[in-house]
């Protein structure tokens, strides 16, 4: 089967090129330009340009394809400003129309949409689940629209639609996991006050892109939560990550501390609880998280790191 993948040479886009690659699918990735071309090539797909914000160049580029993943974002990092956030809404919202529009003119069987748990984070704290109201905010409310465009989409055209809602990811490359690895050896890296016990749902992105592949060998349809097995908070997160540079735990700052530093949006993230399960993921499929927890899978970024030279000057470093 031809898989076309939007998104291709993101940190998880990549990831689902060389997933889908190695386990016998044909994979198209959608690229802008010629590093991007070498990235999917590198991972044993096929590039073919193409602009999200052209609907014509994306229903070419998936000529063929028998699943559409959508796992483009544009994710604002320094100092994100509201134009910054506004692309990646556009990203997320007209490239799933775009998407759409492909899969029925191709023929598409499946259309993937990678979403996030936080838009069904509970206003009390609890735990939830695929079946929880939505409660979007500004920042997320365009990755709710995408489902809802993506399930009209198949409902209207005919094909299956599968939204996997991701945890936090981290990763050995996700500019975040490293920001935060800088941020600790420089001692600029704080733990917010009070998250302690604030427990958040994560994903490593080796595990989000298995996942995927996951749901395409099933014909999976619908919506699922893909998370790891463990909840942890920010706090233990960040202390994990810590002690495998072989650095001290951060020191704790308040939220209006943080707020100055780390923007407003960054400590609403880590102060308000945000956990789930992948339960019913895994009652449909055989997938199980290669990192189960934020111990197994910080060990492997920072074996990553050890290996590129990033952050880590001595392979003494204790990364049991």
């Amino acid at each position: 089967m031809r898989v076309f993948i939007a998104g291709a040479t993101g940190v998880l886009g990549k990831r689902l090129v060389a997933e889908f690659s190695e386990h016998g699918y044909s994979v198209v990735g959608l690229t802008r330009d010629v590093r991007g071309d070498e990235i999917v090539e590198s991972r044993g797909g096929e590039p073919r340009r193409g602009d999200l914000f052209d609907e014509a160049s994306i229903v070419d580029a998936a000529r063929g394809a028998d699943i559409i993943i959508h796992a483009a974002t544009a994710i604002p990092t320094d100092s994100p400003t509201p134009e910054a956030w506004e692309r990646n809404d556009r990203v997320r919202t007209d490239g799933a129309r775009a998407l759409v529009r492909a899969a029925n003119e191709v023929g598409a069987e499946q259309l993937l949409q990678q979403s996030i748990v936080w838009v069904a984070r509970q206003p009390d704290g609890s735990s939830y689940d695929e079946q929880s109201h939505t409660h979007p905010e500004s920042w997320t409310q365009s990755a709710l629209d995408a489902e809802l465009i993506a399930q009209d989409g198949g409902e209207e055209y005919g094909f299956d639609v599968t939204v996997l809602r991701c945890g936090y990811f981290y990763a050995p490359d996700s500019y975040y996991t490293r920001a935060d690895g800088a941020g600790i050896v420089d001692g600029e890296r704080p733990i917010i006050d009070g998250t302690d016990d604030v427990a958040l749902s994560y994903l490593h992105v080796d595990d989000a892109a298995s996942a995927f592949r996951a749901a395409t060998d099933h014909s999976l349809s619908g919506l699922y939560h893909v998370v790891d097995d463990t909840p942890v908070s920010d706090a233990e997160f960040v202390s994990t990550l810590a002690r495998k540079l072989g650095s001290t735990r951060p020191d704790g700052v308040s939220t209006e501390t943080a707020s100055a530093a780390m923007g407003e949006i960054t400590v609403d993230l880590f102060t308000h609880p945000m956990a789930t399960t992948n339960d019913a993921f895994k009652a449909e499929t055989d997938w199980e998280p290669q990192f189960p927890s934020c111990t197994e899978g910080l060990a492997q970024v920072v074996n990553e790191w050890e290996t590129e030279g990033y952050l880590i000057d001595s392979p003494q470093v204790d990364i049991d």
